[in-house]
């Protein structure tokens, strides 16, 4: 006969047998809880681990950098930095506290957290090439992804459009056989497969009288330009695209700091002709600058840190011009002012950003020569 099963209640935890992690296989001394004397062999030593191992909290949790209150400003130091702090320049205290807060909030970003965002599809291309700073200015511009990813919508019309000359109908079967067969192999690092894959309304009509041409297919290409989607995007106000996390989480340090060089030029270019400029400074611009300064790490090269300091000075050169326009608002070579445009408030985030994080102090030195000649 086979033994009976014991019941659910034989297996309850007794005292002197305590849940553990794992199974036991070595033996442990049975010693009182107070046990503190050096372990004379291997399973009184078992014994002091396990019981410390009691002690220790079953679940654990990531420093919150926020949970330290603050410490109460010294007057005397605060009295100190007030006298020297120069009227132009943020104080000292400002600087500190955005630090602390700043790095705080590279912490939180650099924090592995799932299920965050929405899923992006794997072959959709979110943002342009870093390469590309035409088109990235485009991106950031807000403009649909036809304008900022033409080089794919090309590709694929090229691959589409017939070779020039006349062919005989008896050709059509072999093409659209050829057409098929080799263009779900066709991909690139790009994603560019689901463009060719999409076939022209022309093309997948089954023969040249039987079925007609689409009615908007007709008018797209009788009038070039003026088709729907670029009626409707004159129509529509474009805002400008904002820096999410589902993009800043496919930016590295490298693309960062490849980023943050078009914006030191996008800012030049403004400076040098601000009437007639296209690279007018956002304040959504600001915010894409303060996300991708903090993918960047604290210790850098000489080259990367030579590129920051280039950002900050051109910041810094903006901050002139908004100085100079609200003591001249009548002056014809500043652009009047624009509803979201970059203000002061947002260049001295982002030099504070540069001379704090970095300790580039000696661009304070600058921006207070600067600012004394406006």
């Amino acid at each position: 006969m086979m033994p009976s099963k014991r019941k659910r209640e034989d297996f309850e935890d007794s005292d002197e047998d305590e849940p553990a992690y794992g199974k036991q296989i070595l033996p442990v001394a049975n010693l009182p809880y107070d046990f503190n004397d050096e372990p004379m062999d291997g399973m009184q030593y078992l014994f002091t681990v396990r019981r410390d191992a009691r002690q220790l909290p079953d679940i654990v949790r990531v420093p919150n950098p926020y949970e330290k209150p603050e410490p109460p400003p010294d007057a005397s130091s605060s009295d100190d930095q007030t006298s020297s702090d120069s009227p132009c320049l943020p104080s000292e205290q400002w600087r500190g506290m955005f630090e602390l807060r700043f790095q705080n909030f590279r912490k939180n970003f650099s924090q592995p957290t799932i299920h965050v965002g929405p899923a992006s599809e794997p072959t959709r291309r979110l943002m342009p090439d870093k390469r590309d700073r035409d088109l990235w200015w485009e991106f950031l511009s807000g403009k649909p992804e036809s304008q900022w990813a033409p080089l794919k919508a090309s590709k694929a019309k090229s691959k589409r459009q017939p070779p020039p000359g006349m062919r005989a109908w008896a050709d059509e079967p072999q093409r659209s056989h050829a057409a098929t067969s080799h263009a779900p192999w066709h991909s690139n690092d790009e994603g560019e497969v689901e463009q060719v894959l999409k076939l022209d309304p022309a093309e997948s009509l089954p023969s040249p009288v039987a079925t007609p041409v689409p009615l908007g297919y007709l008018e797209e290409h009788r009038q070039p330009g003026v088709g729907p989607v670029a009626g409707q995007t004159s129509r529509q106000s474009i805002s400008p695209r904002e820096p999410t996390t589902t993009l800043l989480k496919l930016i590295d340090e490298r693309m960062a700091l490849h980023l943050l060089m078009y914006f030191a030029h996008w800012i030049q270019q403004y400076l040098n002709t601000p009437e007639s400029s296209v690279y007018l400074p956002l304040e959504s611009h600001a915010r894409w600058m303060f996300a991708l300064l903090s993918r960047i790490d604290d210790y850098i090269s000489a080259d990367d840190m030579n590129l920051l300091r280039n950002l900050a000075r051109a910041c810094l050169a903006l901050l002139k011009a908004i100085k100079r326009e609200q003591n001249f608002q009548s002056s014809p070579t500043i652009r009047p002012c624009t509803e979201g445009k970059m203000g002061e408030t947002s260049c001295w985030i982002i030099v504070t950003i540069v001379a704090e994080i970095w300790k580039q102090r000696d661009i304070w030195i600058d921006a207070q020569d600067m600012l004394t000649q406006v």
